[in-house]
């Protein structure tokens, strides 16, 4: 059995995340997660998560492709004790490695970023800064 069209978007992104640079453990969507922590003090970890849109029909014919956007959210989150800065720059890391024009794969279907992804304002979370960065996508199936 093949995967469906919802189930291969998630997997080309998933495998794009799966390389980035940082060797911060991941919160991943539907899992547990036990929050890091080394000698009894926190550490930083990336929580992922994703927002879609109803897909655009583009065609007369049925089942023809359908245009399919959504977001990517990668939100670090970092123990609290260090400039805003340092933050906002490691976060533009995460933005940096889907600049606009990435693409992503998963079989036959292809994912492209469509725009920079954009760092958002961080907040103060129970002793953890947290910074998200949007990534915009866009495919047609």
């Amino acid at each position: 059995m093949s995967a469906g069209i919802e189930t291969s978007i998630w997997l080309a992104l998933k495998s794009r995340i799966d390389t980035l640079p940082l060797a911060y453990p991941r919160a991943w969507p539907g899992q547990t997660f036990q929050v890091p922590s080394s000698g009894g003090l926190p550490q930083p970890y990336l929580r992922v998560g994703r927002v879609s849109a109803d897909p655009v029909r583009l065609f007369l014919g049925d089942g023809e492709p359908h245009r399919r956007t959504g977001s990517l959210m990668v939100t670090l989150v970092h123990p609290l004790g260090q400039a805003v800065a340092v933050y906002d720059q490691i976060a533009a890391g995460i933005a940096a490695h889907f600049v606009d024009g990435t693409e992503m794969a998963y079989g036959d279907l292809v994912i492209t970023v469509r725009d920079y992804p954009h760092v958002q304002e961080g907040y103060e979370d129970t002793g953890y800064w947290s910074v998200p960065v949007r990534i915009p996508w866009r495919c047609y199936a």
